[in-house]
């Protein structure tokens, strides 16, 4: 018992260095911002807001909510296109059960646009909106949203970039097509490959050698079950 909470807990630790990394990689993509850190008792996992100080005022405040409510701030008063003369507020609400969230508000009407599930999010000035997270996720995931019509609208790509150098847990068998061909590759349990990328329950994988299958995950295994080290539900 004590050695799989060890276990667990290595996970856990590998796994929060994991997404601080990839905070930073993201906003090291856009240079000269500034950020404000979400307080860390309403996010299960490391994250911040970062964005342009010439658009924008730093408010860093706890918001009233009802009793049973789940604890949100605000962040910051922000434009989201430089060239415009729209304000936001951008808060950040933890979910009813670790279930983080940025939510976008028309400052001049109230108007809530829409949220952004994630831990960390750039607002550059550009007119775009940058989400990395990996509550509720298999994995550390990137997104991009803008405004448009007035609603909050998540520019769609055509797969989930992963990038994870990890190991395999179980023996896999990864296939030509998603939906079956020829066996790529026979991955046993144990060995080093990449993730590359995602595409709904399917996986890229890139074996030692460099050959690319598909292998369908099992979307709902935890960090106790999980079938590659670092790929599974980090959520209830």
């Amino acid at each position: 018992m004590h050695l799989r909470r060890h276990a667990i807990l290595a996970v856990s630790l590998s796994l929060l260095a994991l997404v601080s990394a990839r905070a930073e990689e993201s906003a090291a993509s856009f240079p000269g911002l500034k950020s404000v850190a979400v307080p860390e008792d309403l996010s299960p996992f490391p994250g911040k807001l970062s964005y342009d100080p010439a658009v924008t005022q730093v408010l860093d405040k706890e918001l009233a909510v009802e009793e049973g409510e789940p604890d949100a701030r605000r962040l910051v008063s922000t434009k989201i296109n430089r060239e415009e003369g729209t304000t936001y507020f951008i808060d950040f609400d933890s979910g009813p059960s670790a279930d983080p969230a940025f939510v976008i508000t028309d400052e001049k009407s109230g108007k809530v646009l829409g949220s952004i599930g994630g831990e960390s999010l750039i607002v550059p000035g550009n007119g775009f909106l940058y989400v990395s997270g990996r509550a509720n996720r298999l994995h550390q995931e990137q997104a991009k949203y803008a405004i448009r019509g007035g609603k909050l609208v998540e520019i769609e790509q055509p797969f989930s970039y992963v990038g994870m150098k990890t190991k395999a847990k179980v023996a896999l068998k990864l296939l030509a097509k998603k939906d079956g061909g020829e066996t790529i590759a026979n991955v046993p349990a144990g060995e080093s490959l990449e993730v590359v990328l995602r595409d709904g329950e399917h996986l890229l994988i890139k074996t030692n050698f460099g050959l690319l299958g598909w292998w369908k995950a099992n979307t709902n295994v935890m960090a106790d079950n999980a079938e590659i080290e670092g790929i599974y539900f980090a959520g209830d």
